[in-house]
């Protein structure tokens, strides 16, 4: 706080050959009486002293009438009804149910450009993978493991940018600010940045929280301000969707929510995903995993997809063995093709997101359909077995995407 000397020293300092005092001067009452206070008043007046504060900003406010007359876009998916683009998306899974292998997938998709990451639509283009829990050894393995089973090779992963820290205790990205709590940019975090703008991925996964937030998991500032430093990430040119691996607490393992420490892990984030064990013991022991959406800003939540460790990794679970259910499946594949077909011909399109032109809702209306006694639902799956299968493929139109059968 500045005393009399220091303004003072101020003035002596002062031009005499300006017209006037500096603006943001104000002079020091000389006692107390200036201050509108007693005379015998003990307090020191050199304990005030007045600055003119900064204008306050004005707000710049819009109105519906600003926005373009045509309909919004929609919304930038990295994994359709998953995970969104330029937004923090947080994977909750406990130690050892997979959370590090289907990331470790997406990313292999997205950079792989093979568009699909278990049955979901995938945005093509590179990634960055910042790896504080599983050395590069294990990487390298898993990635090995996925290309012999899913039939790529590992060299040709160009756009797959991975970053392991000598030390893990070396793994911060920011530190508590004292004593508002804000988390602050560590020199690996902004280091982070410079390489983000170069290589401009369209995914970055933190793998994991636990080893590289330096804070209290259960203070709401140090929690929120450690997401938004995260978020300034995904608000860069390539608008990358962040996904954030995350252990969940005792609390979340009990309650099945998947949640670690405070509630803002969940809050501040705009899309959560859990991978759990399944209830049924034996279905655990199978190796069954359950991937569902906790939490979605911009889409429907549940959507449970079950998932099987086999031995190139967790992939989506094969159905039942029985000829029946063999049948049945394919049963619907086929009546899910012919209907596509005969929306095609009739000049309308479907599309595989939700809302006007939902292809399972449009699908389920169709007398075909009502006489086979085949549901939306039913659609869903065979939808998402046959974007897994190739045989139909999103393609981008003058407005939004629409589903087509994929060339011979």
């Amino acid at each position: 706080m500045l005393k009399r000397a220091d303004v003072e020293a101020l003035r002596r300092e002062f031009d005499p050959r300006d017209d006037q005092p500096p603006t943001d001067i104000i002079p020091l009452p000389g006692g107390p009486e200036d201050y509108g206070l007693p005379a015998d008043d003990e307090r020191d007046p050199d304990a005030v002293f007045a600055i003119h504060p900064a204008p306050p900003q004005g707000l710049s406010l819009i109105t519906p009438r600003d926005w373009p007359n045509e309909p919004p876009p929609d919304v930038d998916w990295l994994a359709h009804h998953r995970i969104p683009r330029g937004d923090v998306t947080t994977l909750h899974g406990d130690g050892g149910a997979g959370k590090t292998d289907i990331a470790l997938q997406l990313a292999e998709a997205c950079a792989g450009k093979k568009l699909y990451w278990l049955g979901r639509e995938v945005a093509p283009g590179p990634v960055v993978i910042l790896s504080a829990e599983e050395p590069e050894r294990e990487l390298r393995r898993r990635i090995w493991l996925h290309g012999r089973r899913d039939g790529f090779d590992p060299a040709k992963l160009v756009d797959l940018h991975l970053w392991f820290p000598d030390e893990v205790a070396a793994a911060s990205f920011a530190t508590p600010a004292r004593p508002t709590g804000l988390m602050t940019e560590s020199e690996l975090f902004k280091a982070t940045i410079q390489a983000i703008k170069e290589i401009a991925p369209v995914l970055v996964i933190v793998d994991n929280v636990a080893a590289t937030f330096t804070g209290n998991q259960n203070d709401r500032v140090m929690v929120r301000s450690y997401v938004n430093l995260w978020r300034s990430i995904a608000r860069l040119p390539s608008l990358p969707a962040v996904l954030l691996l995350d252990h969940p607490s005792l609390s979340g393992l009990t309650n099945g929510n998947g949640r670690g420490g405070n509630m803002d892990w969940r809050n501040a984030v705009r899309s959560a995903l859990y991978l759990k064990l399944p209830d049924d013991k034996a279905e655990a022991d199978r190796g069954v995993r359950i991937l569902e959406v906790q939490k979605s800003n911009y889409g429907p939540t549940g959507e449970p997809v079950r998932l099987q460790w086999g031995d190139g990794g967790l992939a989506l679970e094969k159905p039942s063995s029985s000829l029946a259910r063999v049948a049945e499946d394919a049963k619907v594949d086929d009546l899910f093709l012919r209907l596509l077909d005969k929306i095609t011909a009739q000049g309308r399109e479907v599309r595989s997101t939700f809302g006007s032109g939902y292809a399972p809702a449009e699908f389920e209306d169709d007398p075909e359909a009502k006489a086979s006694s085949v549901r939306a639902k039913a659609f869903r799956v065979a939808m998402a077995r046959l974007f897994e299968a190739g045989k139909i493929v999103s393609v981008q139109g003058k407005r939004s995407k629409h589903i087509e059968r994929a060339a011979a």
